[in-house]
């Protein structure tokens, strides 16, 4: 819990981009992007629980082993070229609400193609959108 909100971090990384085959897992200064935001998480220590939404098995080993938990596989309905980050958030959100028991207040979304994202960034990110308010933020 931070500042009395129950935090869920999401981070979409599904397997079958066509520009960049496996785009999640490739490196920058020798770590995968989808472990550049494992580290974020880990660093930050503020969610009350990570998870990964993916529907591609080395991704999700790739993931548990900087930090982000893969307590299931993403349906290949939501895995496509055309589905919407909503659908995505909403199918994780549900899962793990069922799966935890409980309700989250707030979703964070990290996207693993955002490599040059600071803890900072996120921070500031939810201490505004919580010091404020506001329903939704995000970095440019």
């Amino acid at each position: 819990m931070y500042k009395n909100k129950n935090i869920l971090c999401v981070v979409p990384a599904r397997g079958g981009s066509k520009g960049i085959p496996l785009k999640n897992l490739k490196k920058i200064q020798n770590i995968p992007m989808i472990g550049l935001v494992g580290n974020i998480v880990v660093k930050l220590g503020i969610f009350d629980r990570a998870i990964v939404s993916t529907d591609h098995r080395l991704i999700a080993d790739t993931a548990m082993k900087y930090g982000l938990e893969v307590p299931f596989l993403r349906p290949k309905k939501l895995s496509g070229d055309i589905i919407g980050d909503v659908d995505v958030l909403l199918h994780a959100l549900r899962k793990i609400e069922k799966k935890d028991k409980k309700k989250y207040d707030i979703i964070v979304m990290l996207q693993p193609t955002s490599p040059l994202r600071k803890c900072q960034h996120v921070k500031d990110c939810l201490d505004k959108l919580i010091d404020e308010d506001l329903d939704s933020v995000w970095t440019i």
